[in-house]
């Protein structure tokens, strides 16, 4: 009891210095606005540009610390990428056949496999492995020919359901199916799938996300596909941020087919791979969060993999530091540097001029240097869905009124900013979005005992996939 109660004074204090510098900037100048930030060149190397912008320069002495970096990738639209600049695939799915694939989700899913390799050329490879206890190669990886065509499609036909989740196997064998076969310049890609729980062989959430950062070393991706409600999200994303591909989750099976040929084309149509960002870390700034990906720190340097671009993609990442706030001071942020490969060959491009931040004792010159178009954009595309995720993992718990809080939290820190910035855009998303996110939670838990249970689950993975796929699609 001690401890929240400590937590909820800390939160109440930060509101009240936050609406006392919000009003104070308010009376004394109401008309002012956020003077420009003016951020370092744009840099490109091959087809992509890499810039960024500073969501505020300053922040003031006591507080959290916390300072925004919207980083924006954008990969040039490659002629006739359709055509002669095609790049081929070589597709392996692994495919859940335990037993509570049963039914519509085996049938389904078979479908969706034949539909994929009616969309594959004889210059593409495809391969199944299935697992349920045990892990079946079903096919190598084989050029999709008439002929072949012909015996895949028999092959998977004949697959049939039953027995426990062994999906550390499947997706085991699937990895070794794309690391040993003879590379012949296709763009590998694996798309796991799995409706439940992994019960047989490797469990461990790290141990199975540390297997499928293989695919980073051998130049392909790892998507995963969660289907139904009783599988674990949290292991699913975690498989496809190692394996540097996508997550999806399908409440019904119907959509099985628009995952395939999506990936399939996506992966035709990539342009930069490899994507690599590092970022330097100087006089205790330390690299918090990197829109969901995971992050990891050598030598001072957070280092992250947010995937690949396709042709004329833009992508824009939204990173949180924080740097210490005891005195004040000035920090930089420097030498942010993106590494890829295009058709094989290596690129790299660094953002060498500063973001500089400083620490100051004025809240309000803090709270006024806030760039109004780059925060609301943070809100919008980053914060709202991070509420989101965090909103769904206590739904999944149970816990109602920890959801309910973290909503109101939030709701009231942005609500006091919002009285400087002034944006409409944020102000709708608090009085529709954020309200209608209350609304989902009081609905969730509301009814007899085993439909609460069934919305949990339900709305949980629903909330938790649409938070994912909002803070990494931003500015696609």
């Amino acid at each position: 009891m001690k401890k929240n109660y400590g937590k909820q004074l800390t939160i109440l204090a930060l509101l009240i210095a936050l609406s006392c510098a919000a009003l104070a900037f308010s009376e004394n100048d109401p008309t002012a606005s956020s003077p420009a930030i003016v951020p370092p060149a744009p840099v490109k190397s091959g087809i992509l540009t890499l810039s960024g912008n500073l969501v505020q320069d300053k922040i003031f002495t006591g507080g959290d610390g916390r300072v925004s970096l919207s980083l924006s990738i954008q990969a040039d639209e490659i002629k006739g990428q359709e055509t002669e600049n095609t790049r081929y695939a070589d597709m392996v799915i692994v495919l859940d056949r335990s037993g509570s694939m049963e039914g519509q989700k085996l049938r389904d899913a078979k479908q969706a496999v034949l539909k994929l390799l009616g969309e594959l050329s004889p210059r593409d490879r495809f391969a199944l492995v299935s697992y349920s206890g045990d892990v079946r190669q079903d096919s190598g990886l084989l050029p999709v020919t008439a002929a072949n065509r012909e015996h895949l499609t028999s092959v998977i036909t004949g697959i049939r359901s039953g027995g426990g989740t062994n999906l550390g196997g499947g997706l085991q064998q699937g990895i070794s199916l794309l690391t040993s076969g003879k590379r012949n310049g296709n763009l590998g890609r694996l798309i796991l799938i799995s409706d439940g729980l992994a019960n047989e062989g490797i469990t461990d959430q790290n141990s199975l996300g540390n297997m499928a950062s293989a695919a980073l070393e051998k130049e392909f991706a790892i998507s995963a596909v969660g289907v139904g409600n009783d599988f674990n999200e949290e292991l699913m994303t975690a498989i496809a941020d190692r394996g540097t591909g996508n997550y999806y989750y399908l409440e019904t099976p119907e959509n099985f087919a628009n995952v395939f040929l999506n990936e399939f084309r996506s992966t035709r149509r990539a342009a930069a791979t490899a994507v690599e960002i590092r970022i330097p870390l100087e006089k205790g700034v330390i690299l918090t969060d990197a829109a969901g990906y995971p992050v990891q720190v050598k030598n001072n340097t957070a280092i992250f993999y947010p995937g690949d671009l396709l042709s004329g993609q833009s992508r824009k990442i939204f990173l949180t530091f924080r740097v210490p706030v005891h005195e004040e001071n000035t920090f930089d942020i420097r030498n942010i540097s993106l590494a890829y490969l295009h058709r094989g060959e290596s690129h790299n491009l660094t953002l060498t001029e500063a973001f500089r931040i400083a620490c100051v004792k004025d809240q309000k010159a803090a709270l006024s240097s806030i760039r109004k178009d780059t925060w609301e954009k943070k809100v919008i595309h980053d914060e709202y869905n991070q509420l989101k995720q965090d909103v769904a993992a206590e739904i999944k718990k149970g816990n109602q009124n920890a959801a309910m809080t973290r909503i109101e939290e939030y709701r009231k820190r942005q609500s006091l900013l919002n009285e400087v910035v002034q944006s409409p855009t944020v102000q709708e998303n608090l009085d529709r979005d954020v309200a209608g996110l209350q609304d989902t939670v009081q609905e969730t838990f509301a009814g007899e005992k085993e439909e609460v249970f069934r919305k949990q689950k339900s709305n949980a993975k629903a909330l938790q996939f649409e938070g994912y796929q909002g803070r990494r699609k931003s500015g696609d």
